[in-house]
């Protein structure tokens, strides 16, 4: 079924599109969710809490890219358990404590659309293989050695590339003052 067919029952609120939305996207609602919670049963069970946050949001909220809605629903949901729950991700530091040092504190929504849109150029300004090491190890959540399977190189060189685009990434957000 269509995204737009999928909205209209959840305008409708036509509990069906919770069956579809499962059938289209548990896949990718699962990965997201598995890639940050390592228990099978948290990741079960923030999937059902995000099924529920759809339905409770859409309406009001009218998604453009219904695929993307879900993944950020999913994404926040399961960062929202894993800082409730203070786990920690096997030996590996978790990928927000690694932005933390590069990051600054945000308090108002202008400055997070100011933020978002810095990073978003600086990725812009690099190479393919550098975004897709950096969106996913800070986006999807994928450990070191997922990430250098994934593209075929090793746990160190990813490593060091991810400590490079943090530090480039803090220059680039201090030559903008935004740190």
């Amino acid at each position: 079924m269509d995204d737009g067919k999928i909205l209209a029952l959840l305008f409708a609120r036509d509990e069906q599109a919770l069956s579809f939305i499962a059938a289209k996207y548990g896949g990718l609602c699962s990965s997201i969710i598995a890639n940050i919670l390592k228990d099978k049963r948290d990741v079960e069970e923030c999937i059902s809490n995000v099924y529920i946050k759809l339905w409770q949001s859409i309406p009001p909220a009218e998604p453009k890219n219904l695929k993307a809605y879900i993944a950020k629903t999913a994404r926040n949901e399961a960062l929202m358990r894993l800082r409730s729950a203070k786990n920690k991700l096997e030996t590996e530091a978790l990928p927000f404590e690694e932005l933390e040092a590069v990051l600054p504190h945000i308090e108002t929504e202008a400055e997070t659309g100011e933020l978002r849109d810095a990073i978003e150029r600086f990725l812009k300004e690099q190479p393919y293989e550098k975004r897709v090491v950096f969106m996913r190890r800070y986006w999807f959540f994928d450990s070191i050695e997922d990430i250098s399977h994934r593209l075929g190189i090793t746990k160190s060189k990813a490593a060091s590339m991810l400590f490079r685009l943090r530090n480039e990434l803090k220059r680039a957000l201090e030559k903008e003052e935004l740190i």
